[in-house]
């Protein structure tokens, strides 16, 4: 089951081509990845981060840029979880314009779990384990 969130491209996010300019898509990225704590988990990424002593630090990163999107655009992010181990997640971010199925970009992060006080890879706690599984693509 893919989670889905939306927004409006803002003025800062463009460059001088008037177009979103390329590192904003892992932001986007990012920002449904916590929106996917705060909606669909009920429980907002910094209080995660702050009960659970975990973040989720990209440590591979890919992006397909199809077509540019511009200031005021909506921007509609469906994430789904491809690949999901105790240390590290693996999601697919595809970035669509507006209500529209036109795609934009498809940003592909792994992520890995790691304890905030030493910084060191770490199992993925339970709760937020099963969180994941429940949004993790179905093979077909």
């Amino acid at each position: 089951m893919a989670f889905t969130t939306s927004f409006k491209v803002r003025f800062a996010d463009i460059d001088l081509g008037r177009v979103v300019y390329f590192a904003r898509y892992a932001d986007y990225a990012h920002r449904c990845f916590e929106d996917f704590f705060t909606e669909g988990a009920k429980l907002p990424y910094g209080q995660m981060m702050e009960r659970q002593r975990v973040g989720f630090p990209i440590v591979h990163a890919e992006a397909d840029y199809l077509s540019p999107l511009r200031v005021d655009d909506e921007v509609r992010i469906v994430m789904e979880v491809l690949r999901l181990t105790r240390r590290s997640v693996t999601s697919r971010f595809t970035l669509l314009r507006g209500a529209t199925d036109e795609r934009c970009a498809v940003v592909t992060l792994k992520q890995a779990c790691v304890d905030l006080e030493a910084f060191r890879g770490t199992q993925i706690p339970d709760a937020i384990f099963a969180h994941f599984s429940a949004h993790l693509l179905e093979e077909t």
